[in-house]
């Protein structure tokens, strides 16, 4: 009986530690494949980017995972490749258009599938040269792989307003399936169908995992990519129907409008973006960018709006640094705040905007009377555009923010509006106590011309 106790505890020991035995020669053999894996990756990656030193195709990094691992450190030990292989199938890098001509792409091309390589190319519209109504494809997006390892090139290209754009290029059901297959997931397919935009920064080569390879300087740019890089065109072709149905305004009183306000405009820019405050075309504003890529001449303002979280008191003392005096000031930080400034006999009108609930709003106050409006928007998110050669932010959901404001009649020109009344989203909201006046109604002094 005794023996036979022995035995078993003997027999339960031996299972024990042939269980240990197995479970840890599963890790080793898991982590040697995982090293193997790694060291294909590894080579692999490094090839492409040694191909594309050679022929003059500069590549630079923008994989957002990957700044965030070598901020953070890699969690993982493994031998070659501890920043641009682990965990993920696709590596994200980004190439300029420019600076390599179509004879050293179309070289860089032959090398990379001499290597024996898979490659994809993805082309769309040069939205430069759609403004004139040319339609000219240009590279967009490559796809690099082979059978473990799927590098993403976007192809960036300089816009008129100084900053970088790359395209977005949907695929369709075939190469989303084909993109899937590849290891490609939701989130990379997103660096591949939307456009985005971004400040231009400076380029320096470096060596990450003993590899060449060119990096940002300002790494924080890409380090949330593509969190507030989303950028949408203006509709040119819609733009030329309108002009084409209702004529453009030419008189030289427009023209001096527009160049106005294209002046105003890109003060009040260089401004806010000296201050950090995030602003958007808003209003008559957003309307002429959405309907016609450009001012609308009758509108005699611009208008823009900021999110009541962003205001900072420091806008009206630099505003008027910088000769745009405070000529309005309606409301208060906490209730329907909007503040106007002039420069000469120009007024650029700055509404903030309030989240509440399921809807946005912006307040209005009528001078004469205290009487308060509600405009009333669905919720929208902020994307950047190209506005006469400057880079500005729009309503993502742009048509239906016009909508809101102008109801569904917006193509239609109107040159008599009234505030208070026209808007389809405007809702009375009460008035302001006759005390609070002074306060929320300020009529300011301009000062004098010289």
């Amino acid at each position: 009986m005794k023996k036979k106790k022995l035995f078993s505890i003997a027999c339960c020991f031996s299972i024990c530690v042939l269980a240990v035995q197995i479970i840890i020669l599963r890790k080793l053999l898991q982590k040697e494949q995982k090293e193997k894996e790694v060291d294909f990756a590894h080579v692999f990656i490094s090839k492409v980017l040694n191909l594309s030193f050679k022929h003059n195709v500069p590549l630079f990094l923008i994989d957002p995972k990957v700044f965030k691992r070598i901020h953070y450190g890699s969690e993982e030990e493994l031998k070659n490749c501890h920043f641009l292989c682990p965990s993920e199938k696709v590596l994200h890098l980004a190439t300029i258009g420019p600076l390599s001509t179509q004879m050293q792409k179309l070289a860089f091309i032959e090398a990379v599938e001499g290597e024996g390589f898979k490659l994809q190319q993805f082309s769309g519209s040069d939205p430069v040269l759609l403004q004139h109504g040319l339609n000219s494809p240009i590279p967009l997006h490559f796809i690099v792989y082979d059978v473990l390892t799927t590098i993403h090139i976007s192809v960036f290209y300089e816009r008129p307003a100084k900053f970088w754009w790359t395209g977005g290029y949907f695929p369709n059901d075939k190469e989303l399936h084909e993109l899937y297959e590849l290891g490609i997931r939701n989130d990379d397919i997103r660096l591949i169908s939307k456009p985005a935009a971004f400040d231009k920064v400076e380029i320096h080569s470096a060596a990450i995992d003993k590899v060449k390879i060119f990096v940002p300087v300002q790494q924080e740019i890409f380090q949330n990519y593509p969190k507030n890089t989303d950028f949408i065109e203006c509709n040119y072709t819609q733009a030329r129907y309108f002009h084409e149905k209702y004529g453009r305004d030419e008189s030289d009183e427009a023209e001096i409008f527009r160049s106005k306000a294209h002046k105003l405009l890109s003060k009040a820019k260089t401004l806010l973006d000296r201050l950090k405050v995030p602003f958007w075309l808003s209003s008559g504003t957003c309307l002429g960018f959405f309907r016609e890529c450009g001012f609308i001449s009758h509108s005699k303002d611009v208008d823009i709006g900021i999110w009541i979280k962003d205001y900072k008191p420091e806008i009206i003392s630099t505003f008027s640094t910088y000769d745009l005096p405070l000529t309005h000031s309606f409301g208060k930080v906490e209730d329907s705040f909007e503040l106007s400034f002039i420069d000469s006999d120009l007024k650029l009108d700055v509404f903030f905007f309030y989240e509440e609930g399921t809807y946005v709003w912006n307040g209005g106050t009528q001078a004469r009377t205290g009487k308060k409006f509600k405009y009333v928007f669905p919720k929208f998110q902020l994307c950047w555009t190209e506005f006469l050669e400057l880079k500005v932010r729009v309503p993502c959901q742009t048509e239906e923010y016009i909508k809101a404001n102008y109801g569904s009649k917006w193509f239609e020109p109107v040159k008599v509006w009234d505030w208070k009344n026209s808007p389809p989203n405007v809702l009375e909201n009460g008035q302001w106590p006759l005390d609070e006046w002074p306060e929320v109604i300020q009529l300011l002094p301009l000062p004098e011309q010289n």
